[in-house]
């Protein structure tokens, strides 16, 4: 597969539901189509054309980012007092430890 055409069409398309078993990927794009034979290995790809190629696996392959947790600032400031603290009190315990 190459990728020819304009940049902006050379898309990809994920698609899974929770009743199968097996996702496809569909992609237009060499870039997409290079990592995906990288990782998947030609087993799964099923339809290798000219200006595309079509990937099918297993839906557990699917790993989908999971969004950051988010940090409330006062969570924030209270992180940022301990560990002024801890830092206080690693600085005495050595200087302490150096008068000795």
């Amino acid at each position: 597969m190459k990728g020819k055409g304009p940049r902006l069409e050379r898309e990809t398309i994920i698609n899974f539901n929770e009743e199968e078993k097996t996702a496809s990927v569909w992609t237009a794009s060499e870039t997409v189509y290079r990592r995906l034979l990288k990782r998947l290995g030609r087993a799964y790809l099923t339809e290798d054309g000219e200006r595309h190629a079509v990937f099918t696996f297993p839906v557990g392959f699917i790993q989908l980012p999971r969004p950051k947790k988010q940090v409330s600032e006062e969570a924030r400031r209270e992180a940022a007092r301990r560990m002024r603290q801890a830092l206080l009190s690693q600085e005495a315990h050595s200087s302490s430890t150096l008068d000795n």
